[in-house]
């Protein structure tokens, strides 16, 4: 669980050694750094919490167990009681610390409370410590699980955090962590060393082979060519192969423009004289040609259509019909294609 704040509540006047002291009172409680409520089920919960660890709570010297400095024991919780509205506990001393609280050496007793962030009530006690300081400012409450272990500070969460920066499982080890974290040091180390070593003097600069042998056969370039060496080829091929495709676009326009123009010139759409303006518009503007095309009228009679020439009367032809009769009667068809003309006008 990742819901619990430990925080180290107000501190209590100890009053020489004695065996029953006051830690908590049921309640409403403002610290310095934060508030929070204390109830039975506080007490039970902290009962409960120092039963499983099978331990006697410590209580040290101006919080050092949080720290992870030596952390002499003043003293041990060996019961909590519920007693008068407040949870006490049964203490047993250390020679060292029983002599520096009846000397008044030291003064005061500051809780270490585990607080669940959902209702900010207290579930746990985390240590207790003689300090002299009433009112401890600037120490920086600690987030961490029920089973927080002094010293760690967080340690729990960071492990979590750099877990998952370096790709590791969510339950990742802080020994498996740590190595993760000196490989990273490592290959980092190795890659600065590898961009700050000298190159031979005759080798080419790092960031001017750009091309693997492939390429370099295909453009024709030596297997050490350099960026220059390659971008030159590039851009020389590329000139060639958009010169040629320019052509190519060039004459099939021509083409088209061309061809249009024949058709409205057959369709006597435009006149002769008109030829050239016509490939020029069609070139530059092929739908607006086509487009003119399709409106205009005819200007052109069909006997002038072909390239202004009149076309030249044809005599009519004869019918399968005809040339029998001509057959059976020695009559030369071409008399009768001659004549006939004539003898239609005089009618």
């Amino acid at each position: 669980m990742n819901d619990i704040l430990t925080l180290k509540g107000g501190e209590v006047d100890v009053g020489g050694a004695p065996e029953i002291i006051t830690i908590l009172p049921l309640g409403h409680v403002v610290s310095t750094k934060g508030e929070f409520d204390v109830d039975e089920e506080s007490f039970e919960s902290m009962k409960a919490q120092i039963a499983q660890h099978g331990v006697d709570l410590v209580i040290d010297y101006e919080h050092q167990t949080l720290t992870g400095e030596r952390a002499p024991a003043a003293g041990w919780v060996k019961e909590l009681i519920l007693d008068a509205g407040h949870i006490k506990a049964r203490v047993e001393w250390t020679p060292p610390a029983r002599s520096y609280l009846e000397n008044k050496e030291y003064r005061y007793l500051s809780p270490v409370i585990n607080v669940r962030k959902s209702d900010k009530k207290a579930t746990g006690l985390h240590s207790l410590a003689l300090t002299n300081t009433p009112a401890i400012e600037g120490m920086t409450p600690i987030v961490n699980s029920s089973t927080f272990k002094g010293g760690q500070n967080n340690m729990e969460e960071i492990i979590k955090k750099l877990a998952e920066l370096l790709g590791l499982p969510e339950d990742a080890t802080g020994e498996q962590v740590v190595e993760a974290l000196k490989a990273c040091v490592e290959e980092n180390k190795s890659l600065k060393d590898a961009a700050n070593a000298a190159p031979p003097a005759n080798a080419p600069e790092k960031d001017t082979v750009v091309a693997n042998k492939a390429v370099f056969d295909l453009l024709g370039l030596k297997s050490d060519a350099t960026t220059a060496d390659v971008t030159a080829s590039i851009m020389a091929l590329k000139g060639g192969i958009d010169g040629r495709v320019k052509a190519l676009e060039e004459q099939l326009a021509n083409r088209d423009a061309t061809e249009a123009v024949e058709m409205a010139l057959k369709a006597g759409k435009i006149t002769p004289a008109q030829k050239e303006w016509a490939q020029d518009y069609a070139l530059k503007s092929p739908e607006g040609f086509k487009a003119f095309v399709e409106k205009a009228p005819q200007v052109v009679p069909m006997s002038e259509i072909m390239g202004g020439v009149a076309l030249k009367d044809e005599p009519e032809k004869l019918d399968d019909a005809t040339l029998l009769v001509c057959s059976q009667l020695g009559i030369d068809p071409e008399d009768v294609k001659k004549y006939n003309g004539k003898n239609k006008k005089e009618v």
